[in-house]
């Protein structure tokens, strides 16, 4: 009979010890950690190779804005998220989680870490473009859909455009509050 999940150690090994600044030495593996994370919703190989430049990290953009990371215990690289700039606000350049931990939280803490960062810099608003597959997250962490904009990989594919406002304590409620 085959096991019925990960195992308790398996699951330690997912789990989130903290959140912090990505290093620049690291964004190799950011940009593998993305292209997974990405592929995960079974987009074909062609359409991959084509979000490569789109997805890839390099030392200079963790120099010069905001990256951070989720790891477990041992280190391990669990999710990551990063900023640039946005006339209207702050946009949310990335955010991935490994396939492997995907619904288990990386996501939420990143998301709230983000936020709090955002705010603690000053911006108003949050801006992101977002995979069509995760459109339903950025809505449960209140972000309210603002339309649509041009992928930069297939301009004829629409990308779902959310914002959300930075004054209001939109972490401390949920829908329907």
């Amino acid at each position: 009979m085959a096991e019925p999940g990960p195992s308790r150690q398996r699951q330690a090994d997912l789990a989130l010890a903290g959140i912090r600044a990505a290093r620049p030495a690291e964004a190799a593996v950011l940009t593998e950690l993305a292209l997974a994370a990405k592929a995960h919703w079974g987009y074909p190989a062609s359409f991959m190779a084509r979000c490569r430049p789109a997805l890839t990290i390099d030392a200079a953009m963790i120099r010069d804005r905001l990256f951070r990371l989720a790891e477990n215990a041992a280190g391990e690289i669990l999710g990551f998220y990063g900023f640039e700039p946005d006339p209207d606000g702050i946009g949310l350049s990335h955010l991935f989680v490994r396939p492997e931990v995907i619904g288990g939280g990386i996501g939420r803490a990143l998301w709230q870490d983000a936020v709090a960062e955002a705010r603690r810099a000053g911006h108003g608003c949050l801006i992101i473009i977002g995979d069509p597959h995760a459109a339903g997250f950025y809505r449960r962490m209140g972000a309210l859909p603002a339309g649509a904009v041009p992928s930069e990989v297939e301009p004829a594919r629409a990308l779902p455009l959310f914002r959300l406002r930075l004054d209001r304590t939109s972490l401390d409620r949920g829908p329907g509050d």
